[in-house]
């Protein structure tokens, strides 16, 4: 009777060893096969947030977010897009659009926030969007911002650690040209990772839509 009830709990635990010594270190291989004028999604997961900026801002319930505390740089008009890469997603982040590397921008922490709340951990197993426009951790967690100079024009891509050291190196430098699917970095732990995007492109995804990095079609121009 007791070796039963001890089976269930050794069952759990070799699961999730697995989640975290495996299956998140998984690389899948995957053909970059998308139009001209395309912007792929940065990572695998849920779109979390689609908005408008204006004046270099968005609003989030009341809350105004000045974009250029993500991306490190002073955002013209266009739109950002949050994707909340889960525990069950693939770790590995990737350039959405082809260009020059800007600028590679690593900023420390400036306080300890959980970027979700249990209840947003929960939603994103569930496949379900969590709200981060306005989580402490959005912006005062670690991060890594990756800025690409397009003929749309930049293209921000901003990686923002859960709460623990974000522990991402990037795979690009500044100068590289580099190609739409490129490997960016991988998030051990996951994260957050947004994208600014320039006027000039529309968005095709929705919030709550569960996107795979380098296949599903961001936006176009």
């Amino acid at each position: 009777m007791r070796l039963r009830r001890l089976l269930p709990l050794a069952a759990l635990g070799s699961a999730v060893w697995y989640v975290r010594h495996v299956y998140r270190f998984r690389d899948p291989v995957r053909v970059f096969r998308a139009p001209a004028g395309s912007v792929i999604s940065p990572a695998d997961g849920v779109v979390c947030f689609v908005r408008r900026v204006t004046d270099g801002q968005v609003e989030a319930d009341g809350v105004t977010v000045p974009v250029g505390t993500l991306t490190g740089n002073t955002a013209a008009d266009g739109w950002l897009l949050g994707v909340a890469v889960g525990p069950l997603d693939v770790h590995y982040t990737y350039l959405p659009v082809s260009g020059t590397v800007g600028t590679v921008t690593y900023t420390p922490a400036t306080a300890a926030a959980p970027l979700l709340s249990p209840l947003g951990q929960a939603a994103l197993l569930a496949r379900r969007p969590a709200a981060l426009l306005d989580a402490p951790g959005l912006r005062h967690n670690e991060r890594l911002g990756v800025t690409v100079h397009t003929d749309l024009g930049d293209v921000a891509v901003t990686m923002v650690a859960p709460g623990h050291p974000l522990d991402a190196m990037p795979y690009v430098k500044e100068g590289d040209h580099a190609r739409a699917g490129y490997k960016l970095a991988f998030l051990p732990r996951g994260g957050l990772v947004t994208v600014s995007l320039p006027d000039s492109v529309t968005p095709l995804v929705s919030v709550g839509d569960h996107v795979t990095g380098m296949q599903t079609v961001f936006a176009r121009a």
